[in-house]
């Protein structure tokens, strides 16, 4: 038995309780079984986990301070403060968010294992896998020692169309979930180019200002065309602005991420692009600050 477990009702105090016992003595309860701190409501959405995770979270950052990488899954958080050689993990699962210490060589090579073994498909009939990779995003705002040297440094790239359309729902869903939890306030966005259509780049953002999900591309050499304020309408955008073409996507809508996911895929493929190996993303931040990886976002990197 872990010492400082919660009892059978879990609460943000005993959580905080149970992380200092872990951080402080990490060896003892290496690769122990996981305690769960928040469960999740029965039938729980997005706002449903973030809510249940944000009190046991805002405990155990302020028993902890901030950790060393933030992060999510499509089951939920998946957070680290390191301590030496060891992690504390906060990560979600089927049931809600528990917490665990682990060695930190064999979490990471655990998990370097998981992405490198082909549980993401590498073929259009196979499952797409991002829902099974340990994480989506991690961010790194700590020093450079808590960024970990052994982990898988690459990004999938979809297998078709669908496993993108896939990947950037539950990227985009796990930032609207964790980011108003894990940095509250902060906003988060990358570019994406498709190679057949390089001029006109495509920006893709969250803001918890503003609660929603916002799309917008660069048309302005098109803007006079005939027809394309049909075609682009067709594709899913919503507002023109001159030559830019914009959509937005409420965070109280439960199909906020899968929507605009079908946008971006719509677009860029209207724009000529034949598979996601054509795109590129780029300018990955949240809110300029730290590094943002994004292994689950579904297409190359730059």
């Amino acid at each position: 038995m872990i010492t400082g477990m919660p009892p059978s009702r879990p609460s943000p105090p005993s959580a905080a309780t149970l992380a200092r016992a872990l951080y402080d003595r990490p060896e003892a309860h290496a690769d122990a079984p996981a305690v769960l701190v928040a469960p999740y409501p029965p039938g729980a959405g997005r706002a449903a986990r973030r809510e249940a995770l944000r009190p046991v979270y805002e405990a155990v950052a302020a028993e902890l301070g901030p950790p060393a990488l933030y992060g999510g899954s499509a089951a939920g958080p998946s957070v680290r403060w390191h301590t030496g050689p060891h992690v504390v993990l906060l990560a979600g699962g089927p049931e809600g968010v528990s917490l665990s210490a682990h060695t930190v060589s064999d979490l990471y090579g655990r998990e370097y294992t998981a992405v490198e073994s082909g549980s993401v498909g590498w073929r259009p009939e196979d499952p797409h896998g991002f829902d099974r990779l340990p994480y989506l995003w991690l961010l790194h705002r700590g020093p450079e020692r808590d960024w970990p040297a052994f982990r898988w440094d690459g990004h999938h790239t979809a297998a078709s169309w669908q496993h993108l359309e896939s990947s950037l729902e539950l990227l985009l869903d796990s930032w609207m979930e964790q980011l108003p939890v894990q940095v509250a306030g902060d906003w988060a966005s990358f570019v994406v180019g498709c190679s057949r259509d390089w001029p006109r780049h495509l920006r893709v953002g969250y803001s918890q200002d503003r609660g929603q999900l916002s799309l917008m591309v660069d048309h302005r050499t098109t803007a006079g065309e005939r027809g394309w304020e049909e075609a682009m309408r067709m594709r899913g955008w919503q507002v023109r602005d001159g030559g830019w073409w914009r959509a937005v996507f409420s965070d109280e809508d439960p199909a906020a991420a899968r929507s605009a996911a079908r946008l971006l895929v719509a677009d860029v493929r209207g724009r000529g692009s034949v598979c996601p190996d054509e795109l590129v993303a780029w300018e990955l931040t949240v809110s300029d600050r730290g590094r943002l990886w994004l292994p689950g976002l579904g297409m190359p990197v730059n």
